[in-house]
C-alpha cells in the first residue's frame, strides 16, 4: 500500500495544495510552523476519521473557511480513491465519490503509522492514553474489534447511570452485564491477538536498533484470565465488583481499565528507562505495528516520520532506513535534509506557508 497523492482545500493552514508521491521514500522539509506536521496529520485523518492531536474536527478547518477537504489517491491491489470532507455539522466520508453511512467503513481502508515526539507521553501519562493508542490500531484492522468497542462503551454509559440511581434496578443490571461480557470476550480476545503479535517483534527491533541485548517487552493487563468461557468468567468478575460499584456509583471493573506494560529486562519502562531509551522504546513499537497490520491484513502500511529523524545519531538512522525502506512507504518530515539520506533515492518537498513544491536539489 502506498500514497500516490493527497490533496488539501482549506485543510489547517493550506488553502489549497497538492503533492505526488513516490511508493518509496519522501523528504518533506522547511522551517518550523510551515504545515509539515499538518500534512501528515491530513493521512492520519484518513486512517482514523479523527486527528492525533486535537479532539473538535472544526479546528482543522482554515480560518474563515466553509468546509476543509482531504482527498487521497492511494494504491494497494488497485488504485483507491477517498475523501474526508470536514465542516462545522460533522463529516462526510467518501469512497470513489459515494458518501459511506458508517465511520468503520472508511477506517483502516488507507493504513498508516505515524511516529512523532508526542507520542513518548504515552509512557508517562495515564493507563487511557496507552488504551486509546492500541484501540485505534486494532480498530485498524478489525471492523469487528471497533463494533465491540463502540457496543461496550454504550453500555457502560447505561451502567454507569443506572449505578447513580437511589433504586437500581438489578435485573437491567444483569442483563447489561450480560452485554457487556458478550463484547468484552471478544475486545479482550483481540487485544491479547495484539499483544502477542507485538511482543513476536519488539524485543528483536529494539536490539537491533539500540545495539543492545536489552530485553524490551510489551504485555497486556486486565481484570480477567484466560479461559474456556471468557464471557462467563467476565459476568462473575462483574457480580463480585457490584458492592463496590454501588458504592462509588461507577463501573470498577472493566475493559475500560485496561492498560499497556512496557518493560526493559524485567523492569517497568515507566520508571527505569532513560529518555533515549523511551526513545528507542516508542520506536521499536512503531516499526512492531508496522509488522503486525501487515500480518493481520497482509498489506503494507505507510510509515510516517515527523521530525523524528533529528532525536537519533547517524547510525539509528541508518538502521531504521534499512529495516523500511524496501517494504514501506516513508513520508518523513524534518527541517533540513537529515545526513544519512543525502545520498538515497528519494523524492523531495520543501513547505513554505502551506505551499508545497518540489525541491529542486532532490532526485525526482
Amino acid at each position: 500500500m502506498y500514497i500516490k497523492s493527497i490533496q488539501l482545500r482549506n485543510f489547517r493552514n493550506y488553502e489549497n495544495a497538492s503533492i505526488e508521491l513516490s511508493p518509496h521514500i519522501n523528504l518533506i522539509t522547511g522551517e518550523n510552523a510551515q504545515g509539515k506536521t499538518n500534512l501528515l496529520e491530513s493521512m492520519v485523518y484518513l486512517s482514523l476519521t479523527r486527528s492525533h492531536r486535537i479532539v473538535d474536527d472544526k479546528k482543522l478547518i482554515k480560518d474563515d473557511a466553509p468546509f476543509a477537504n482531504i482527498h487521497c489517491v492511494f494504491v494497494d491491489d488497485q488504485e483507491t480513491d477517498i475523501d474526508a470532507v470536514i465542516h462545522p455539522q460533522g463529516k462526510t466520508l467518501m469512497l470513489h465519490k459515494q458518501p459511506l453511512k458508517k465511520s468503520s467503513e472508511f477506517i483502516g481502508l488507507l493504513n498508516v503509522v505515524l511516529f512523532s515526539p508526542d507520542d513518548l507521553h504515552i509512557f508517562s501519562d495515564q493507563p487511557k492514553e496507552r488504551r486509546r493508542v492500541m484501540n485505534q490500531e486494532i480498530t485498524k484492522v478489525s471492523s469487528r474489534y471497533l463494533s465491540s468497542l463502540n457496543k461496550y462503551q454504550s453500555y457502560l454509559k447505561d451502567r454507569n447511570s443506572l449505578l447513580k440511581n437511589e433504586k437500581i434496578d438489578m435485573n437491567y443490571l444483569d442483563i447489561l452485564d450480560e452485554q457487556m461480557a458478550k463484547e468484552e470476550a471478544i475486545i479482550i480476545q483481540e487485544r491479547r491477538k495484539f499483544v502477542t503479535c507485538m511482543q513476536d517483534f519488539i524485543t528483536d527491533i529494539y536490539q537491533q536498533i539500540s545495539d543492545t541485548n536489552i530485553s524490551l517487552t510489551v504485555s497486556y493487563k486486565t481484570f480477567v484470565e484466560d479461559s474456556e468461557d471468557l464471557q462467563a468468567d467476565i459476568i462473575k468478575c462483574h457480580k463480585e465488583s457490584r458492592t463496590k460499584d454501588i458504592e462509588y456509583r461507577s463501573t470498577k471493573t472493566g475493559i475500560h481499565l485496561d492498560d499497556l506494560v512496557f518493560k526493559m529486562d524485567d523492569k517497568n519502562l515507566i520508571y527505569f528507562a532513560s529518555q533515549g531509551q523511551k526513545r528507542m522504546a516508542m520506536l521499536s513499537f512503531k516499526l512492531s505495528l508496522l509488522k503486525y497490520i501487515e500480518k493481520m491484513i497482509h498489506k503494507q502500511p505507510v510509515l510516517l516520520l515527523d521530525d523524528v529523524l533529528s532525536e537519533l545519531d547517524y547510525h539509528r538512522q541508518k538502521k531504521l532506513l534499512e529495516m523500511v525502506q524496501r517494504d514501506f512507504q516513508c513520508v518523513i518530515t524534518s527541517t533540513e535534509i537529515p545526513a544519512f539520506l543525502k545520498n538515497e533515492d528519494m523524492k523531495e518537498f520543501q513547505i513554505v506557508n502551506g505551499k508545497i513544491f518540489p525541491f529542486e536539489g532532490g532526485k525526482q
